[in-house]
């Protein structure tokens, strides 16, 4: 340190003013402060540190000659701290580098590792779903030539059918001038004529037999029962799936009726949720859901239908739900309805197809709003499924509005209230677009289960009893009034709407 800094000023030696400079005793002293001391006394200068005089008079600090071991010595020492400095810093930036790095690698190496493993995984689903593509496809092909021969062998069955009807019927005429005949000649001339079918028969007889023999029909029989099993384990999985991934609801899974796996639930709020993953998985497949009811031995069935924020259950008929569907019990599905803020749905089509659901909320429980609900549901037997509306009243004037509610003839000459639902209390509303009304007591004309939909509005005109009101599909209500005849559009569904 004592030959890197001056003795006096404790200042580092440097190329500038304190360059290090040697008295003649041996010390050295930096510029500045030797041009201090000559500057206070210039006629003497002194070493600072043992005071012994300079043999000759210093004019100017220049004339002190420079230190260059000590000089020399700090230029190296400089040089070699920089260099350990400069190794220190660079190895620094390569720790911080590498650890930047080394974190990026560790990501990369273990994202490129799992996207490999899944890559593999996509393969081998890839095979297994061509190798799976490839027998359905053959089993479709089996199908189809299947379906194929029972056409060709059902429209020759037609035939030899009709040809033997034909046949059969000469010979009983012929059987029938027979036993009429009164004479030997009469008999004889019958059974010569008899003759002339011996070979009709003979040949029809072996067609049919041919037909008979074939085994069109057990050939089908073997190819459902591979085909019934594959679908059925597939409906079967699904409901096992969905009930695995939501068991906080806590469902218990068992078969009934026969081919139609079914769900008892534990209600609870997972229940929605349930009957929401149900319709999903189900429509991933192709397969539909259907709800469940019997009563006393009496199936009957309800097609659900999901859609982004509600469930739309349809009315109940008879018979049991469609094959390979998922089934659900009619009244926990049933017990999704709001009880306070009943919706119902009334599907309109005409011209071949569906043209949309009209929704309508009922707006209050009276006994006409719940006949027209149960009408809707179909839950004490019957309902609107599959009814025209039959008239158009008030046509482009205000107040137009469409009848319809015949459950019975279909004709408007039916309509009679259900059990127990036959009259109610009464309160008015101005008639608006979207209002729905029943009629309060029913004639010849007008029957309690009969009901109008305004498409447009007439403040001065009150019903007595609202059902209720349009929330959506309106313009399908006006667009089915704007038919030229409004009995070619049919309800062709209906039922309550589940809001989720």
């Amino acid at each position: 340190m004592a030959s890197r800094e001056c003795g006096v000023c404790l200042e580092q030696y440097d190329e500038g003013q304190h360059r290090p400079r040697c008295l003649s005793c041996g010390h050295t002293v930096c510029t500045s402060c030797l041009s201090n001391a000559i500057t206070r006394n210039p006629a003497s200068l002194t070493c600072p540190f043992c005071r012994v005089p300079q043999p000759h008079r210093v004019a100017s600090v220049e004339d002190i000659p420079v230190n260059f071991t000590v000089l020399n010595l700090l230029q190296d020492t400089m040089h070699t701290g920089g260099t350990h400095r400069a190794q220190a810093l660079l190895a620094e930036v390569k720790r911080e580098a590498n650890e930047f790095t080394t974190t990026h690698l560790v990501a990369y190496n273990c994202h490129l590792l799992r996207l490999k493993d899944y890559q593999e995984r996509l393969a081998s689903k890839r095979r297994t779903q061509e190798e799976q593509v490839a027998v359905l496809e053959t089993l479709l092909t089996q199908h189809k030539a299947i379906l194929k021969n029972l056409a060709t062998t059902a429209s020759h069955v037609t035939t030899v059918m009709t040809q033997g009807y034909d046949q059969r019927e000469a010979l009983k005429a012929s059987q029938a001038r027979i036993n009429s005949a009164t004479s030997l000649l009469q008999v004889t001339a019958a059974h010569e004529e008899d003759q002339t079918f011996s070979n009709n028969v003979e040949e029809w007889s072996k067609q049919a037999q041919q037909i008979l023999q074939a085994q069109v029909v057990g050939e089908a029989r073997e190819l459902d029962r591979v085909t019934d099993a594959a679908l059925q384990a597939v409906v079967d999985h699904n409901m096992a799936q969905v009930t695995e991934a939501l068991a906080q609801t806590k469902p218990i899974i068992h078969h009934s009726p026969p081919g139609h796996p079914q769900v008892d639930f534990d209600y609870s709020s997972g229940v929605t949720l349930l009957v929401s993953k149900i319709c999903q998985m189900a429509d991933m497949v192709g397969s539909t859901v259907w709800v469940v009811k019997e009563d006393d031995g009496r199936k009957r069935c309800a097609r659900l239908t999901l859609t982004p924020n509600r469930l739309y259950l349809s009315a109940l008929r008879e018979g049991d739900p469609p094959r390979y569907s998922h089934v659900l019990p009619f009244d926990e599905v049933r017990g999704l309805v709001e009880e306070s803020c009943h919706k119902v749905y009334l599907e309109m089509s005409w011209e071949g197809k569906s043209q949309g659901r009209v929704c309508i909320k009922l707006v209050n429980t009276v006994t006409r709003t719940r006949l027209f609900f149960l009408l809707c549901t179909g839950e004490l037997g019957p309902s609107y499924l599959n009814t025209r509306l039959l008239e158009v009243e008030s046509r482009g004037m205000p107040g137009e509005r469409i009848w319809g509610g015949d459950y019975q003839n279909n004709d408007g000459s039916g309509g009679a209230a259900l059990p127990g639902l036959t009259r109610g209390p009464l309160h008015s509303q101005s008639a608006t677009a979207g209002l729905v009304a029943g009629f309060c007591y029913g004639d010849d004309h007008r029957k309690p289960a009969h009901f109008v939909i305004y498409t447009g509005d007439c403040p001065v005109v009150y019903e007595e009893c609202p059902l209720g009101r349009v929330e959506e599909g309106l313009d399908i209500v006006q667009a089915a009034a704007a038919l030229p005849d409004i009995t070619a559009a049919t309800i062709t569904e209906c039922g309550v709407v589940i809001s989720l």
